[in-house]
């Protein structure tokens, strides 16, 4: 399964200040695979920059989470 992921906040239509967004989600995939890069666009797919993966889970050697939380700062105009 490719990974695939969802945006937790800020929340569809919700009104946002100009000035430093965080925006909040998690990542997850398939066949054991663990969640390496989530890659957030702002402006329709035009640009992209990678968030930060934020693992809270215990480090098993040799097994993969299958999802992740991420988060990312961003600039609004």
């Amino acid at each position: 399964l490719p990974v695939q992921s969802a945006i937790t906040q800020p929340r569809p239509g919700a009104a946002v200040p100009a000035g430093e967004l965080t925006v909040k989600g998690y990542a997850w995939s398939g066949g054991g695979r663990e969640v390496v890069r989530v890659d957030v666009s702002l402006d329709g797919g035009r640009s992209w920059q990678a968030a930060r993966l934020k693992s809270e889970q215990p480090v098993v050697p040799g097994h993969a989470w299958a999802w992740v939380l991420w988060e990312l700062e961003a600039p609004v105009k």
